[in-house]
C-alpha cells in the first residue's frame, strides 16, 4: 500500500532527514511543508488517505485544538506528533483530538518506520513510554507503599530533587543536563541514586512515584552555576 506523507517541521534540515527516512522505507513519498498554511494546496483534489508528520512546535501553545481543527477540515488525514519529551497530559489530550501517534523525535529510526507503517494501515500507536508507564503503575500500586510517604522521607539531596522534578516532567538525560548545567554522566550518576533510594526498576517507574511526592520544579541554570540574572541589552 503507497500512502502520501507530508512533513512539516521548523527545523529543515530534520525535516530533510525525516523525508529522506520516510521515503526510503517504501510506504509512499514523503513531501515537505514549509507551514501548516501549505496543506490546504498539498491536499487539493486528493481523496485518499495521507499522513501528516508534525513537529509538537508546530502546532502551537494548544496542541490538541490544532489537531482538532486539522481533523475537521481534513477528515482523512492521520497526524503524527514528534516531540522532544514525553509529558503524559498533553498526550492524552492529542491522541483525544485524533492523533494517530505521539513520538519521541529521537527514537531509533527503525521504532520510527515501524510506527509509520502502523498508522499506514490505519492503527493508532502508542509511544514505548505509556505502556512503560501503565506498568509502572501497576507495578507501584502492587507495592502497597504508604500513602503517607514523602519526599523527605527519601533523603534526597538539592540535586536528586531538580533531577526527580525533571523525571517527572519527562525530560531525558541531556536535556536535564543542559537545563542544570552540570555533564550528561553527572545526571546518569543522579539517576541511579535516585533508583536505589526509591527502589525503583527504572525511569519512568521513578516518574511515576515523584507524581505523588509535592516537588518544586527545577532550578533554573543561573541559580545552578551561581550566575547572575542576565541583563537586559542596552538601547545605545
Amino acid at each position: 500500500m503507497s500512502i502520501t506523507m507530508f512533513v512539516a517541521m521548523k527545523n529543515s534540515l530534520a525535516q530533510e532527514g525525516m523525508c529522506r527516512i520516510l521515503a526510503d522505507s517504501a510506504l509512499g513519498t514523503a513531501e515537505p511543508l514549509r507551514s501548516l498554511a501549505a496543506l490546504a494546496p498539498a491536499l487539493a483534489g486528493r481523496h485518499e488517505e495521507a499522513i501528516l508528520v508534525i513537529d509538537r512546535s508546530i502546532c502551537g501553545a494548544d496542541g490538541a485544538a490544532t489537531l482538532g481543527n486539522l481533523l475537521l477540515r481534513y477528515p482523512r488525514l492521520r497526524i503524527v506528533v514528534l516531540v522532544e519529551s514525553f509529558e503524559f497530559s498533553e498526550m492524552a489530550a492529542l491522541y483525544m483530538a485524533g492523533a494517530h501517534a505521539y513520538f519521541l523525535i529521537d527514537s531509533p529510526c527503525q521504532s520510527l518506520v515501524s510506527m509509520m507503517q502502523m498508522v499506514a494501515i490505519g492503527q493508532r500507536v502508542a509511544p514505548p513510554e505509556i505502556i512503560d508507564m501503565v506498568d509502572n503503575m501497576l507495578v507501584v500500586t502492587s507495592r502497597g507503599a504508604p500513602q503517607s510517604a514523602s519526599v523527605e522521607d527519601y533523603k534526597f539531596n538539592t540535586r536528586e530533587l531538580d533531577v526527580l522534578a525533571s523525571l517527572r516532567n519527562g525530560l531525558q538525560n541531556k536535556t536535564i543536563a543542559y537545563d542544570l548545567n552540570v555533564t550528561e554522566a553527572a545526571i546518569k550518576a543522579t539517576v541511579k541514586s535516585i533508583l536505589t533510594k526509591l527502589g525503583a526498576r527504572n525511569r519512568t517507574q521513578a516518574a511515576v512515584m515523584a507524581r505523588e511526592m509535592s516537588l518544586c520544579e527545577p532550578r533554573p541554570r543561573y541559580e545552578m552555576s551561581g550566575e547572575n540574572l542576565p541583563r537586559a541589552r542596552s538601547s545605545h
